[in-house]
């Protein structure tokens, strides 16, 4: 038996689609015993203990490129990351389905080739190169597959994420994007995502408000995400230094100066019956190592 410990994402940053990301200090946690038949446990929800569970379809296809076997795998799982809420909780089902294939049929873990295998998966390498890392990543891919490079955040900011009670699936929210983008939008975007980096490492609080200033994405999801400019109007009204939908939404992720973060959680816990719907605000401290592996019994 082994456990993998996959962390939370935010992907986008506003400015950065599809190629920023940040990992958090939440996780959901998955249980791998090698056992003589496939099976799914209880801690899956229900509509997820069949073929559709993502976990053991990335597994399973994993082992195919892998050209290995396994005679079979009791998966179960304890899941503290919000599904379809924009914080990565799809990414850590490939992520450790990917890795338990190697694990499982004892094939030498090569974790450049277990990032290029989860990108190809996910279709966007944003939230699986933060998780598998750590910290914040900026992907890309070139003529040799998926690349990542990995930054140090500049350890003043503190990251807030609103959570709410409706979900937004990435499928919906990629729907609602144009097919087609003005010259003027992509040169926005790639000065922003410049400034992104550098506002995070320098650091530069006070330019991040604008480097969140997408016209990619942003404009045509925020009308998805019910009350997201109240949210946002909020945050900024108590210090937020930014406001961006955290990966497709619906949660909204804030960056605020890490020493105010336990005022703004107990001023929203007063607030939070303002708004019309029921919202969750998370403290969110950066996971700097990326995925874990336990091995054994992680009771």
């Amino acid at each position: 038996m082994f456990e993998i410990k996959v962390p939370a994402t935010s992907a986008n940053l506003g400015c950065g689609f599809d190629t920023l990301g940040i990992a958090y200090e939440m996780y959901n946690s998955f249980t791998f015993t090698p056992a003589s038949t496939f099976k799914v446990g209880e801690g899956f929800a229900g509509k997820y203990r069949g073929e559709n569970n993502l976990v053991m379809s990335s597994l399973k296809k994993t082992l195919k490129i892998l050209k290995k076997t396994i005679p079979g795998v009791v998966i179960d799982t304890q899941s503290d990351i919000p599904v379809a809420r924009g914080l990565g909780s799809s990414a850590t089902c490939i992520i450790a389905g990917v890795l338990a294939a190697y694990l499982l049929s004892d094939t030498e873990l090569d974790m450049k080739r277990a990032f290029h295998i989860c990108a190809d998966f996910e279709k966007h390498a944003d939230n699986v190169s933060a998780a598998l890392f750590g910290g914040l990543t900026l992907s890309y891919k070139n003529h040799s597959g998926w690349q990542y490079v990995r930054y140090d955040i500049h350890p003043d900011f503190g990251f807030l994420v609103y959570v709410p009670d409706f979900r937004l699936s990435t499928a919906k929210a990629r729907g609602a994007l144009p097919e087609s983008l003005s010259y003027g939008a992509c040169v926005n975007n790639i000065a922003r995502s410049a400034l992104m980096l550098s506002a995070l490492t320098m650091p530069r609080a006070d330019v991040l408000r604008d480097a969140v200033e997408d016209k990619l994405h942003q404009p045509y999801r925020i009308p998805l995400i019910k009350e997201y400019n109240r949210i946002s109007a909020y945050a900024y009204a108590q210090g937020a230094y930014a406001v961006c939908i955290s990966g497709a939404g619906p949660s909204i992720l804030t960056i605020v100066k890490k020493a105010d973060i336990p005022l703004k959680v107990n001023k929203f816990e007063e607030d939070r019956f303002k708004f019309r719907n029921e919202w969750r605000l998370y403290p969110l401290k950066v996971n700097e190592k990326g995925v874990k592996i336990i091995e054994g019994d992680p009771r």
